[in-house]
C-alpha cells in the first residue's frame, strides 16, 4: 500500500481542503475528470481516512492489475491454477514492467490513474477473451469514467478485433449489450457530476492554451519525450504484431472466436501503436496540442504489460501436449532467473555459474515467441493424431515444476512484504503543525510532493508534480508567475538543471529561497496569501520558524 494522488484530489471534490479560484493546482483538481475523485470523496465525507482510502485504492489498482493479467491467460487455457498464478508470477519476475516512456507498475505506486487505465483496458480484454461478456461489456462503458485516454484506445483496439469478425462475435454478444449500456450510463452520470457540480476552470483564450501547452511539452514534459527506437517495450510490440500475425494466419484453426478476439486486440494495439512512436520525435510545434497531451507513445504499454500473459495464454492451448509444456517452463525458468527478477534482490551469490543463468528478459521473450509457433506448428502437423485425454507424464512433470516456480513466486513475494509507513497531520508532528494553521496557503520547497494530501493544506504548487499541466492547462498564467516571483524561474526558459524534469530540483529553489530576503518574503506571502513555508531543514531562510524536527523546518510569514 502507498499514498495515492487520486485521493488528493478528493480532498478537494469532498470540499476538506479549499483554494483561491486560479489557483493551478485547483485547476487540476477540479478538470481531472475519473471516477477516483467522486467515489473517494464520498468516502472521505463518510469518515474514511486519507490513509486509509490510499490502502483501499492501492488494493483495488493490485486487484485490477492480477486479474487482468489472469484473464488474460484464462482466455486461452483451462488450466486455472496457472491463471491465478501469472500475475504473482509476472509481478516477481518485473516481466512487465518495461514501459517505453511511461512506467508501468502493478501496484506499490502512488500513479494512480496510468495503473488503472493501462490494468483496466487489459481486463476488459481478457474478460471479453473468457467469455465474460455481461461483466466484461458493463466494465467496458464504465471504462471512460476511470481514465477516458486508455479508454478511448481500448475502444478503438477491441473494435477493430470485433469488426474483424463480426459475423461471429455479434451473435455471442449480443446478450451484453444491455449491460454495457448500463456500464456507460453510470460513465454519463459521472461525467455530468464532473462537468456541473466539481468543474470550476477558469476560461483561457486558445492562442494562449497553445502557447502554454507546447511550451511546458518543449522544456519541462519528462513523459513525451523522444520515445528510444531500441527498447524492450518496443522489442515486445513487434514481437506480438509478428507473432500474431502468423499464429491467427496458420495456426488458429480450432480455437475460439472469443480466444481469437485476444490476439487481435493484441495485434491491433500493436500496430496501431508502432507508427505513433514516431509522433514523439517530432517538435511540439508541428504536432495538435490535444494528441501530444494523449501521450501516444505510452499505448506500446498495452502489449508489453500482457506479453508474458499472452504467452502462457498461447502455449497453454497445447496443455496437453509434451512439447507445450516444456516450452511453458522454459519461458517461466527463464523468466524466474532473469537478471531482472526479485530472485536476485537479497542474494549475494556471484560467480560464473550464476551469471550465466541471469538471464536476459528480451531474448527470454524472443526464445518463447519463436517457441510458441514451433509448438504450433508441430501440432498442426499431427493433426491426424489429437491431443491425449490424459497428460502424458513428461507433460505432467513439466506443469508441476512450472506451477511451482510459480507458487514460489506467490511465497517469495509475500516474504518481501514490507509497507512504508503511512505518516500525515493525524501522527506526525510536523504535518499536524501545518495542519493546525487555517489561514491562507502552504508553500512547499523543491520536490515536495502530496503535502497536501499528508496536511490537509491547500498549497500554492506542487513542485514535484508540475507535469499535471498539460491536462489543465487554464492554471498555466498562474503557474508562470509563480515559479518566476517565488522560484525564480523562467517557465518558458529554464535553467538546464529544470529541464525535462517535471519538477522543481531542491538545489534551484535552495538558491531562490535563500537568496530571498525579509521584504520579498512578505510580498510572496500578501501577493500569493502564503502564511507557512515548508523546507529541507539544512536550508536557511529568512523568516521565523513556526516548527522544526531533524529533517524539516517549517516557516511563518508574518502577516
Amino acid at each position: 500500500p502507498t499514498w495515492q494522488v487520486a485521493v488528493e484530489t478528493a480532498q478537494v471534490v469532498a470540499g476538506l481542503v479549499t483554494y483561491p479560484d486560479g489557483n493551478p493546482f485547483y485547476v487540476y483538481h477540479t478538470k481531472l475528470w475519473t471516477m477516483f475523485h467522486q467515489a473517494g470523496a464520498l468516502l472521505l465525507l463518510s469518515g474514511v481516512s486519507e490513509i486509509m482510502l490510499s490502502k483501499l485504492i492501492s488494493g483495488l489498482l493490485a486487484a485490477v492489475s492480477f486479474q487482468a493479467l489472469s484473464m488474460v491467460v484464462y482466455a486461452f487455457t483451462p488450466d486455472a491454477l496457472l491463471a491465478i498464478g501469472a500475475p504473482f508470477f509476472v509481478f516477481y519476475t518485473r516481466a512487465a514492467e518495461h514501459g517505453s516512456v511511461y512506467p508501468i507498475s502493478l501496484l506499490g505506486t502512488e500513479h494512480t490513474y496510468g495503473v488503472a487505465g493501462l490494468s483496466l483496458a487489459v481486463l476488459i480484454i481478457g474478460l471479453l477473451g473468457s467469455g465474460c461478456y455481461r461483466l466484461g461489456a458493463f466494465m467496458l462503458g464504465v471504462a471512460p469514467a476511470v481514465h477516458a485516454s486508455w479508454s478511448a484506445w481500448l475502444y478503438l483496439i477491441a473494435g477493430i478485433a470485433f469488426l474483424l469478425d463480426f459475423r461471429t462475435l455479434a451473435k455471442e454478444v449480443r446478450p451484453a449489450i444491455k449491460y454495457f449500456v448500463a456500464g456507460f450510463a453510470v460513465t454519463v452520470a459521472s461525467l455530468l457530476i464532473q462537468r456541473f457540480v466539481i468543474y470550476d476552470v477558469p476560461p483561457i483564450d486558445p492562442a494562449i492554451s497553445e502557447r502554454y501547452l507546447k511550451g511546458f511539452l518543449k522544456e519541462w514534459d519528462h513523459h513525451r519525450q523522444p520515445a528510444p527506437l531500441v527498447s524492450v517495450g518496443l522489442i515486445l510490440n513487434i514481437d506480438v504484431l509478428v507473432m500474431a500475425i502468423v499464429w491467427l494466419a496458420a495456426f488458429s484453426r480450432d480455437a475460439a472466436p472469443r480466444t481469437k478476439f485476444v490476439v487481435r486486440a493484441a495485434a491491433a494495439s500493436a500496430a496501431v501503436s508502432l507508427p505513433l512512436l514516431f509522433v514523439s520525435w517530432i517538435s511540439p510545434d508541428n504536432v495538435p496540442g490535444q494528441l501530444l497531451v494523449l501521450m501516444p507513445s505510452r499505448f506500446l504499454n498495452f502489449d508489453t504489460f500482457a506479453f508474458v500473459a499472452l504467452m502462457l495464454g498461447l502455449l497453454g492451448l497445447q496443455h496437453r501436449r509434451v512439447l507445450g509444456q516444456l516450452a511453458t517452463l522454459a519461458l517461466v525458468v527463464g523468466l524466474f532467473f532473469s537478471y531482472r527478477s526479485m530472485v536476485w534482490d537479497d542474494s549475494a551469490a556471484s560467480g560464473w555459474f550464476i551469471e550465466q543463468i541471469k538471464f536476459n528478459p528480451w531474448h527470454v521473450f524472443v526464445a518463447s515467441s519463436i517457441a510458441l509457433l514451433a509448438t504450433s506448428a508441430i501440432a498442426g502437423l499431427r493433426t491426424a493424431r489429437p491431443a491425449p485425454a490424459a497428460m502424458p507424464l513428461a507433460a505432467a512433470t513439466a506443469r508441476a515444476v512450472s506451477l511451482a516456480l510459480v507458487a514460489a513466486s506467490l511465497v517469495l513475494t509475500w516474504r518481501q512484504f514490507n509497507p512504508d509507513p503511512f505518516l500525515d497531520r493525524t501522527n506526525e508532528p510536523m504535518f499536524a503543525a501545518m495542519a493546525a494553521e487555517t489561514d491562507g496557503l502552504l508553500l512547499t520547497a523543491g520536490q515536495f510532493h502530496l503535502v497536501q494530501l499528508r496536511t490537509r493544506r491547500p498549497v500554492l504548487l506542487d513542485g514535484g508534480g508540475l507535469d499535471g499541466l498539460p491536462y489543465a492547462v487554464e492554471g498555466a498564467p498562474q503557474m508562470e508567475r509563480i515559479l518566476g516571483e517565488v522560484y525564480n524561474i523562467d517557465l518558458f526558459h529554464p535553467a538546464p538543471e529544470v529541464q525535462h524534469g517535471g519538477a522543481i530540483p531542491y538545489e534551484v529553489c535552495r538558491v531562490a529561497w535563500e537568496g530571498h530576503s525579509r521584504l520579498k518574503w512578505l510580498e510572496i506571502g500578501h501577493d500569493f496569501n502564503v502564511t507557512q513555508v515548508i523546507a529541507p531543514a539544512a536550508w536557511t531562510i529568512d523568516l521565523p520558524i513556526a516548527a522544526e524536527d531533524p529533517g524539516l523546518k517549517l516557516y511563518r510569514i508574518p502577516r
